[in-house]
């Protein structure tokens, strides 16, 4: 896509209004904390501190409203130290350009940095900047940045106080919501109509990711949730082996199963979400076990099964019997053990503190956007007296919120934040109009900052719009400036918006050359969990499923970056200089798609009994180790791998095992025709991705 092409239509996403809302209980808190303080200003009479801490409110208000892993009592408290901090310094600073600017930038790379734990708790970085800079850029002096901070922390100390209100709702909130997420994917794909597909994967990521925030002391009485999650991994497992393995006619047969199922599911999600149960009516259940005892196929029996084994979690799950104690589920064992919360982050961060890692790029663009915004706006001044003169906080903010560490988000960001202004500065020049009483402003600046929380997840556009009219009416109540101000906010943070589309493609992470290495990434994943799993089939329990646990964790995480970075490739402009087409990335997406089906299926069928092992598989396992070892090198440019060599090692082995021979004498001719047919398929599949990946463009070289 042309350069100008790919600015216009990504920058048509950013224009876009979608339906998209917070819980509303979180948002009425966030309301009630901007209430309290704007009314404690008007009892106290203090215009300033009312502001700030009406500021204060709403900047850690946000903060509760993004995605939230985390109990909201802990986002609030977090949000509530780390802008206060940053608001202090802030102040300790003022008046010191250059410390101001060393700050500013060391903080936004640590911001930036932050963005490894998730979207959210990077945005909640910047939003911790912005104390520093309101501080330091809009403070008089010391003294009175002092005393703003103050007031900030006045309202960020009411947003943790209204969280502390009832209703509470109930335990493990966040780890309820994850997974009822989980559990409504399955419910959908297990009525899908692509039988290639075992459902979206980002649920099960989120909710390993929320069980995983969990502190060892919480664990045991959390034991029932990661029970459901390992029971939602076996059910995704079946949901597949049905689809894959069930001849059509057979099939036809069992069409009830999937939509009983489907209500099954549905019907636990709402049982853990909401601490309460929600019973499957007896008929379905009858249904389900009935069409599982008279089915010779495994999956259906297993499916039956594993529901069952979810359904009585999801009740040990409710308020009336949460802590029962369990024993580690043993499909998520290492994820239950965990690992302290300070020495997995310092590992995620230190891994991503090099030149080519996304985020280490992010990080730097922010630092520099931050300080070079503020330079910029300085050096414009107050817009010929219509802004506030002498501080760069508007450019250097807008900059620091629409840098992301990808082009799309990045410049659809940038159109949305940029038009909003300006129709938020029209709103907010036509309110600035009519006298208003300091109850009038008080009341209109609180319905504008419940707005701004309700339209946070809709896009770019709305939630600048009515950010910009609260900012610009805030303004005008305290410091009484002129209804113009609103046309200096717009102009700045249009300027902002352009600094930060030319600092992303002065130094740019495109996702067309990305995803060379997390296809090299995934492929290193894949050499050491589908060994393991060939290696299971040697004996029963050979295989090591705590690490066959974390490799189905690691291979989840990197194949939907993977799928993110091939769907946002096409839009880019640098998509031409691709090792691979548009067609042969869709290509790409597809086949790893399989082989993590196969994969699935591998792991589904690991012998329970000695009658099913397959010890001769494992011949297989070093042949399939050097050719994905040699293919993760070849998806990376560093050689190429030439299609057809791993299928010439397994017909040889097949030929050589006397496996085809077994199949069709003896009891467990079933067992041994099943693992022949999986470890073809795996074949094939590693076949055709091994095709597609040597055939790149190569009058490009390596990405």
């Amino acid at each position: 896509m042309r350069w100008w092409s790919s600015l216009i239509t990504t920058g048509r996403d950013g224009l876009r209004v979608q339906r998209a809302f917070a819980a509303p209980l979180v948002i009425a808190r966030a309301v009630l904390a901007v209430l309290l303080a704007t009314v404690l200003g008007l009892l106290l009479d203090e215009p300033v501190a009312g502001a700030m801490a009406s500021v204060g409110a709403f900047i850690c208000g946000i903060g509760t409203l993004l995605s939230p892993l985390r109990h909201p009592v802990v986002n609030a408290l977090g949000m509530a130290v780390a802008f206060s901090v940053m608001a202090v310094l802030g102040a300790l600073v003022h008046g010191t350009a250059w410390l101001f600017l060393l700050l500013l930038a060391v903080s936004a790379f640590a911001a930036g940095l932050w963005r490894t734990m998730g979207v959210a708790p990077g945005i909640r970085g910047c939003l911790a900047v912005i104390g520093l800079m309101i501080t330091a850029d809009l403070a008089p002096d010391v003294q009175g940045g002092l005393m703003m901070a103050e007031g900030i922390s006045v309202g960020t100390a009411l947003v943790v106080a209204v969280h502390l209100l009832p209703p509470y709702g109930p335990r493990f909130a966040a780890q309820r919501r994850a997974l009822a997420a989980v559990y409504q994917s399955l419910a959908e794909a297990s009525i899908t109509a692509d039988p290639a597909s075992p459902g979206g994967s980002a649920p099960f990521t989120a909710a390993r990711q929320s069980l995983d925030l969990l502190p060892q002391f919480s664990r045991p009485a959390a034991a029932t949730m990661f029970g459901l999650l390992g029971e939602a991994e076996r059910i995704r497992r079946a949901l597949h082996t049905m689809r894959v393995t069930v001849p059509a006619a057979t099939a036809a047969r069992h069409h009830e199963v999937p939509a009983a199922a489907a209500q099954m599911l549905g019907n636990i999600s709402r049982t853990v979400v909401s601490g309460r149960e929600h019973r499957t009516p007896d008929e379905v259940r009858t249904l389900l076990n009935s069409r599982a005892a008279a089915s010779p196929v495994r999956g259906v029996r297993e499916l039956a099964t594993r529901l069952r084994l979810a359904d009585e979690l999801a009740l040990r799950s409710t308020d009336d019997r949460l802590g029962d104690v369990l024993e580690p589920h043993a499909e998520v064992p290492g994820l239950y053990a965990g690992t302290r919360f300070g020495v997995r982050n310092a590992r995620r961060i230190r891994a991503q503190v090099h030149p080519r890692s996304p985020i280490f790029r992010h990080a730097v663009r922010l630092a520099v956007g931050v300080v070079v915004g503020e330079i910029i706006g300085r050096s414009i001044g107050g817009w010929a007296g219509l802004g506030i003169s002498a501080h760069g906080f508007w450019v250097a903010l807008s900059a620091m919120l629409v840098l992301f560490p990808e082009y799309g988000h990045t410049v659809a960001r940038g159109w949305g934040r940029a038009v909003g202004a300006v129709l938020g500065g029209v709103f907010a020049w036509a309110l600035s109009l009519p006298p208003w009483s300091p109850a009038g402003l008080a009341v209109v600046s609180v319905v504008l900052a419940a707005v701004s929380f309700g339209t946070l997840r809709t896009g770019q556009l709305m939630l600048n719009l009515w950010l910009t009219t609260w900012i610009v009416f805030l303004i005008h109540h305290v410091g009484g400036l002129p209804g113009p101000t609103a046309w200096a906010r717009a102009a700045d943070t249009v300027v902002g918006a352009a600094l930060a589309v030319l600092i992303f493609l002065a130094w740019p992470t495109w996702s067309t050359r990305r995803v060379p290495g997390l296809l090299a990434e995934w492929l290193r994943v894949q050499d050491r969990l589908l060994p393991e799993l060939l290696t299971g089939y040697a004996d029963v329990g050979a295989a090591d499923l705590a690490a066959v646990d974390s490799l189905r964790a690691q291979s989840r995480q990197v194949r939907e970056h993977l799928e993110v970075a091939v769907v946002r490739a096409p839009a880019e402009p640098a998509e031409h200089r691709g090792p691979w087409s548009t067609a042969q990335l869709e290509q790409i997406r597809t086949q790893v798609s399989t082989v993590a089906g196969c994969a699935t299926l591998l792991g589904e069928h690991l012998p329970h009994t000695p009658q099913d092992t397959v010890p001769e598989l494992t011949e297989m396992v070093d042949p399939l180790h050097e050719h994905l070892a040699a293919l993760a090198r070849g998806a990376a440019g560093a050689e190429t791998v030439a299609p057809g060599a791993l299928r010439s090692v397994f017909d040889s082995f097949i030929a050589r095992s006397g496996l085809l021979t077994e199949m069709s004498e003896g009891p467990s001719n079933a067992t041994i025709g099943r693992v022949v047919g999986l470890s073809t398929a795996t074949v094939d599949a590693v076949e055709a991705l091994t095709t597609t990946i040597a055939n790149r463009r190569r009058r490009h070289g390596a990405a």
